[in-house]
């Protein structure tokens, strides 16, 4: 039994399908967005040089990719609310928002914290209609539509800032600065036809063209001019949405890793409950109690009862010993 506890692997099953949250409609930019946290950074208060920690908070469209990036001042739940309340006033209000299950707090009583936190951000969007999905603890996979946005943008940030100490006014400067570069980079391929159009952006989603800038103004100010300019700009729109239909949505449903059927986790299964933070040797013994299967049919999120305590976890975070 000790050689099968240090032999044990992780649970594995196919990669699941595009959610389909990634292509319902309606088609327009940060109708449902995704929500990330990034930092922290430092900036410098007043003369003194006092220092406070400042944090990104990330919110990407899942149909376009744009990104919005606002600041941050704690992790707490009202930072939060006011962070969303700017993106909403300057994006328009989301339908459906996924993000992780709370994994910024880091203390004793996380737990607690998380619950506290997740039912006061539910409160407050149902009260605006809109549907919030935690992911599964410890699961940061599932949200890799954030992730690596979020790497993206703490990348930028390096670029523009280096090792300056700046104040907050400069670093929002920094984070519109990140923002547009993020949100000009290409989403397809770039045609070696120079007869062919240029790859899509996510600006061309918000704006209508690569650059971030808004379509040229009408020459004139005749009535009929301006209808056939907005004609003209709702035409645009759409020929950027067959494009993102036609050359984007397909390569996003390829799998690469996690390519075969494993076995379905079953509730009485006895596993091994992962935690970095002690040595394999020294994780606890579960049995999974619940089962939580995806839209194909295959469990990868289970609940689990470890002595007196609960968890939910990815199937990632468990290893299976008899089965």
């Amino acid at each position: 039994m000790v050689c099968r506890r240090h032999k044990a692997r992780p649970a594995e099953q196919q990669m699941a399908p595009l959610p389909a949250i990634r292509l319902s409609t309606p088609l327009r930019a940060f109708a449902r967005v995704s929500v990330d946290y990034g930092g922290p950074f430092e900036t410098v208060q007043g003369r003194g040089k006092q220092r406070r920690k400042r944090y990104v908070c990330l919110f990407t469209c899942l149909l376009s990719r744009a990104v919005h990036l606002e600041m941050a001042y704690a992790l707490d739940a009202n930072s939060f609310l006011n962070a969303f309340s700017r993106m909403v006033n300057r994006r328009g209000r989301p339908f459906e928002v996924i993000s992780d299950n709370g994994g910024n707090f880091v203390s004793a009583d996380r737990q607690l914290r998380e619950d506290v936190y997740n039912d006061k951000v539910k409160k407050t969007m149902a009260s605006q209609r809109i549907k919030w999905t935690f992911n599964p603890p410890l699961a940061p996979h599932f949200g890799g539509v954030h992730e690596i946005m979020i790497k993206a943008a703490k990348k930028a940030l390096r670029r523009i800032l280096g090792d300056a100490q700046v104040t907050d006014e400069e670093l929002v400067t920094a984070l519109s600065g990140a923002e547009a570069l993020l949100n000009s980079r290409p989403l397809t391929y770039q045609s070696a036809n120079p007869s062919d159009p240029g790859p899509l952006t996510p600006n061309h989603f918000l704006h209508g063209r690569s650059e971030g800038q808004l379509v040229p103004a009408a020459q004139n100010d005749d009535g009929r001019s301006v209808q056939r300019r907005w004609r003209h700009v709702q035409m645009l729109v759409e020929h950027f949405w067959r494009r993102w239909l036609r050359e984007w949505v397909p390569t996003l449903n390829q799998r690469k890793k996690w390519l075969n059927v494993r076995r379905d986790l079953a509730v009485g299964d006895v596993v091994l409950l992962i935690d970095p933070a002690t040595p394999r040797g020294q994780w606890r013994l579960a049995r999974i109690i619940e089962v939580y299967p995806g839209p194909d049919g295959h469990v990868r999120v289970v609940k689990l009862q470890a002595g007196n305590q609960q968890y939910k976890r990815p199937i990632s975070r468990v290893c299976p010993l008899e089965c």
